[in-house]
């Protein structure tokens, strides 16, 4: 199978992602994308995993395909790689609540391709 880096608009394919995200931060067993035959009834709760869009200021998306159990953090970490930036310098909210890096998308109660906002921290406005 091939698993070439394809990006546009920041945008990664799932395999992509899958190959790039999940072999960093998880063990990945022999039989990876296959479903079992039962139709899934042996997986964990939170294992499936879900795709995030991460949102900036100008509105350009990034994808993220993340199992619902994995800390923010993480997604955090690599957003602000990513995008060449420091992690502190940036603020995520879903529905206008901030996202704190021990938060999981379970904990915030995402679904698959719900949005999260990535603003710049403002710093001073003193007049």
């Amino acid at each position: 199978e091939d698993r070439r880096v394809i990006k546009k608009s920041n945008y990664l394919t799932s395999d992509a992602l899958r190959s790039l995200f999940f072999r960093q931060h998880s063990n990945m067993s022999d039989n990876e994308g296959q479903k079992p035959a039962d139709g899934g009834e042996d997986q964990k709760p939170g294992a499936e995993p879900i795709t995030i869009r991460v949102r900036d200021q100008t509105g350009e998306e990034t994808f993220f395909k993340i199992k619902k159990s994995t800390k923010m953090s993480k997604v955090i970490q690599t957003y602000a790689s990513r995008k060449g930036v420091d992690s502190t310098t940036l603020r995520f909210l879903v529905d206008g609540e901030r996202v704190q890096p021990d938060d999981t998308p379970g904990s915030l109660d995402l679904d698959d391709q719900d949005q999260i906002d990535c603003m710049l921290e403002q710093s001073g406005g003193c007049l």
